[in-house]
């Protein structure tokens, strides 16, 4: 599983994924990814064969379902929750890297899945 964080996240989580081996990028990181519309960053993870970790649960769970409803395979989406994983708690960083880490070792296959995984 390839991923790509929303523009939430930082780039040191991306990091963390990439130090353990995983094939990570945070859209921070990349210019053409800030500021751009919901649809255009997942147009963009599906070329690239990654999936979209976000809070942005409305936005996003609408563009999946969308695809869904017209039967176009996805490479799904990773939903994370505020309050599971404040963005603001200095501990946050290590235990998302360490959640997306186990999730991307368990589902290695990069093939579009259009499944939502819940963290």
């Amino acid at each position: 599983m390839k991923l790509l964080l929303d523009e939430m996240y930082s780039a040191a989580i991306a990091e963390g994924l990439r130090a353990r081996g995983h094939d990570a990028v945070a859209a921070v990181e990349r210019s053409e990814l800030l500021n751009i519309a919901d649809d255009d960053l997942f147009a963009i993870a599906q070329a690239e064969a990654r999936t979209i970790v976000t809070e942005n649960l409305g936005d996003f769970i609408a563009i999946a379902n969308d695809h869904d409803g017209r039967g176009t395979p996805h490479h799904g989406l990773v939903l994370v929750h505020p309050r599971t994983y404040p963005r603001g708690n200095t501990g946050t960083v290590g235990r998302i890297v360490t959640a997306l880490a186990e999730l991307a070792t368990r589902f290695r296959d990069d093939g579009p899945t259009s499944l939502r995984w819940w963290l």
